[in-house]
């Protein structure tokens, strides 16, 4: 009497219960990762190759104005995929890192964005702008880009 038990799941599986959840809560977030190609100019074509520790992506060609992009779950710590970018201007080999940090970095949209220029590999931020009628009765937003060189090719 006066003494409470604790409740179990059926079976008494409540540790397969919690390992579940975890894991979900974990790899649940979903994240973008896009390559753009901007080149211009004689040598125009790209060329790359990106894989993670799960994937591996294959060789890839892009034409001017071209977007890949792939959707992965990110867990609450780091997803990072490695790439080899070719043109005519030279190389680039590079990590990307796909974080939580990293998120802040591409700014406010749940898309990296690594777009291919003439002088190397630039990262896209992406920065929300609001605005209001006069009244203040209707709302839209924009989203405006600043792109960070991140590397030069070699």
């Amino acid at each position: 009497m006066g003494t409470k038990k604790i409740p179990e799941t059926r079976n008494g599986h409540i540790v397969l219960v919690l390992i579940i959840t975890i894991m979900m809560v974990t790899h649940s977030h979903g994240f973008k990762l896009e390559i753009c190609n901007e080149l211009s100019g004689r040598y125009r074509r790209l060329v790359y190759n990106c894989w993670s520790r799960d994937n591996d992506f294959g060789w890839r060609q892009n034409w001017p104005d071209m977007i890949k992009e792939w959707s992965f779950a990110m867990s609450l710590f780091h997803t990072f995929f490695y790439c080899h970018f070719h043109t005519g201007y030279g190389r680039v080999d590079k990590q990307l890192v796909a974080s939580w940090d990293m998120k802040e970095q591409c700014g406010d949209r749940s898309t990296c964005t690594w777009v291919v220029k003439k002088d190397g590999l630039y990262l896209r931020h992406w920065k929300t702008i609001y605005y209001s009628n006069k009244y203040g009765n209707e709302r839209w937003n924009e989203y405006v880009q600043h792109d960070i060189l991140k590397k030069s090719w070699s």
